[in-house]
């Protein structure tokens, strides 16, 4: 051999086949050796270089499984990989896959977007190589990202429902009868496919407790068909007198409901009840005078606020929400009207069956002070009286033990408090809606709530007049005389239905006429009411109900199975017709503010001259008030 440098010149191998066989044998393998050698110096013969080949990565969908692989070339066996700058999208991680290759493997749970990083490997040599990438995260019409973590929604009837939202932290132990709190964020993506608990209470038809304090969840339902620009959004509240009900089941049937199929997204929450949503006193003023007997309310402003932080994942436009319930759900619009706390947090308003007469003219709504002085009985019922801490007392009772103290607490927090300064009614007397107002309600309300024919079966025009003295006398004298000129027997079908009509109006319809008139005026938002009058046409009960009390909820929202107790209720083309276009007025409203527009009858501004208004009907007709003589009396008498 000749050194190092025999490496680099291999001519003098060529020698003469005479020489001995020990020789050609050190000569072979001395050529086997260098070759070796040359191979370990880099030369021609080597591996090529290390690289990485794999030069761009796929996007990724929100609660997918995302798999991909990561090619080399060259270099020599084992391979170390890592992350040399940046992060991987969310819930992702880098893992070897032996001999040669690795991959990016996880299941992502948040939308991201723009996502950069880059991937380093090294050889058993030494050798590095580095490949940059950018990937988004993209989200699917059955994946939502919210601000708490990601959802996934379930596909039915051309609607994606997404149910169980939490939407505050559970209302539980310290939290009971305190302002909502934030909830929790969750890693992964969450499971919104089943509604969550409806909220404690007394069931109507069993007479049972129901529900749990962990409540406080709301359902969103849109259509599977994407939208091309961001949709006006619905938020319901549901009725129940604020002491039963939910925000999915009867009688509103609002699971599924294809008004979200209208262009519009739907939103309905469920609030506390009772006693944990309204009870106040003197204790809790002094440790929150702004939530005080208002936990309900504030439930529903937090599940606004969740609104607009997150609608815009469901193709929603926070600056377009309608507020809207019915019964018990719109007297708290109304009080939402007036609540400072509230202010801001949507667009239009509507208003359901159900409004607050002024405080003076109820004993329903009371002020703070009084609803206070109100709580001694029951605080001594759930025995607290004496209890060194009264709260901590109240916190730690069962909440059978609340519900069965049977006393209604739904009327509102009070007035004369930061979250309520003034009555409801006073302040859309003085300041009128602070957004577009629709209101209104049914011709014979009162056939669903207390005087249906399974009730008061054949009333004759003896139990009519004894009836109408049972509901007056007390109010003042010679009022039950007046109701009875106001109100003959021989105007009507028979004289069931003259008591149908008083009730409904003085119980509902005056109130809403009186809270409508109390509320428009030069320089306010504009407001329309209706009056509603169908009769169902395709089940003899329902139809002998007349236009009652939530029979107007199914055409609104276009769910008609149930409707009331009767399954599959199927309805005439002429029904369906007339859901459509009702479902038009208020998805117009919902968007604009205006429910006027696509070919529809006009529905007139109202105003407390002409009380212009809009009767729903299978044909929409214009007309100049209802019942005005009767609401004009029935208006100045004190509401039970």
């Amino acid at each position: 051999m000749r050194g190092s440098s025999g490496c680099q010149n291999l001519n003098y191998l060529k020698v003469e086949d005479t020489r001995s066989l020990r020789e050609k044998f050190l000569l072979a393998v001395f050529t086997v050796l260098c070759v070796s050698y040359i191979a370990g110096c880099g030369g021609a013969s080597g591996p090529p270089p290390l690289a990485i080949t794999t030069s761009s990565l796929p996007d990724g969908t929100i609660g997918t499984i995302y798999s991909q692989e990561i090619q080399i070339t060259g270099g020599t066996a084992p391979y170390t990989w890592s992350i040399t700058s940046g992060t991987l999208p969310d819930n992702l991680i880098l893992q070897s896959n032996p001999p040669v290759a690795a991959s990016i493997y996880g299941t992502p749970d948040m939308v991201q977007n723009g996502v950069k990083f880059s991937i380093g490997v090294k050889d058993a040599r030494g050798q590095t190589a580095s490949q940059s990438y950018t990937v988004n995260i993209l989200s699917t019409p059955t994946v939502v990202q919210t601000k708490y973590g990601a959802l996934r929604g379930v596909e039915a009837n051309n609607l994606i429902a997404f149910r169980g939202i939490p939407y505050t932290a559970p209302p539980v132990g310290n939290l009971r009868w305190k302002a909502p709190q934030l909830p929790a964020s969750w890693t992964g993506v969450r499971d919104a496919s089943a509604f969550g608990n409806e909220c404690p209470q007394i069931e109507p038809a069993s007479g049972q407790f129901g529900g749990d304090e962990d409540c406080l969840t709301l359902n969103i339902f849109i259509s599977q068909t994407p939208a091309k620009q961001p949709q006006s959004v619905m938020v319901f509240f549901h009725g129940g007198g604020n002491v039963f009900g939910n925000a999915h089941s009867s009688p509103t049937q609002l699971d599924l409901p294809p008004l979200a199929s209208q262009g519009v997204v739907v939103v309905t929450a469920q609030y506390r009840l009772g006693a944990l949503g309204f009870l106040t006193t003197p204790q809790l003023a002094t440790e929150d005078a702004g939530s005080a007997g208002a936990y309900a309310l504030l439930d529903m402003i937090e599940a606004l606020k969740w609104v607009q932080q997150n609608i815009a994942a469901f193709g929603g436009d926070p600056t377009r929400v309608l507020l809207f319930g019915q019964s018990a759900g719109s007297f708290n619009i109304q009080m939402l009207l007036a609540a400072p706390p509230a202010q801001g947090l949507f667009s239009a308003a509507g208003m359901i069956s159900g409004a607050v007469p002024l405080a003076s003219m109820t004993t329903w709504l009371v002020s703070a002070s009084e609803a206070q002085a109100a709580s001694g009985p029951f605080i001594s019922a759930m025995g607290c009286s004496n209890a060194a801490d009264v709260l901590a007392c109240l916190r730690g009772v069962p909440v059978t033990t609340i519900l069965n103290y049977g006393t209604n607490f739904g009327g509102g927090p009070g007035f004369g408090t930061p979250f309520l300064p003034i009555d409801s009614f006073a302040y859309l007397q003085q300041h009128g809606s602070p957004v577009p107002l629709l209101i209104g309600s049914a011709s014979e309300e009162y056939t669903a709530v207390r005087d249906g024919p399974d009730i008061l079966g054949n009333l004759d025009l003896a139990g009519y007049m004894t009836a109408i003295h049972q509901r007056f006398d007390a109010v003042g004298a010679g009022v039950a005389n007046q109701v009875l000129s106001l109100y003959p027997a021989a105007s009507y079908d028979s004289p069931f239905w003259a008591l149908v009509a008083v009730d409904s109006d003085y119980q509902i319809t005056c109130e809403t006429r009186g809270t409508a008139r109390a509320t428009v005026g030069a320089n306010r938002k504009p407001v329309y009411r209706y009056i509603y009058t169908h009769r169902y046409e395709n089940d003899p009960s329902l139809s002998g109900l007349r236009a009652c009390h939530t029979c107007d909820l199914y055409f609104i929202f276009g769910n008609f199975n149930p409707v009331g107790p009767i399954p599959n209720y199927m309805p005439t083309p002429a029904e369906l017709t007339f859901s459509q276009v009702l479902m038009g007025y208020w998805t117009r409203f919902a968007a604009t503010g205006d429910p006027n527009g696509a070919g529809a009858v006009a529905w007139p501004q109202y105003d407390a001259n002409t009380e212009g208004m809009l009767q729903l009907d299978d044909t929409f007709v214009p007309v100049n008030g209802f019942h005005t003589p009767q609401c004009t009396y029935l208006e100045t008498l004190t509401q039970p």
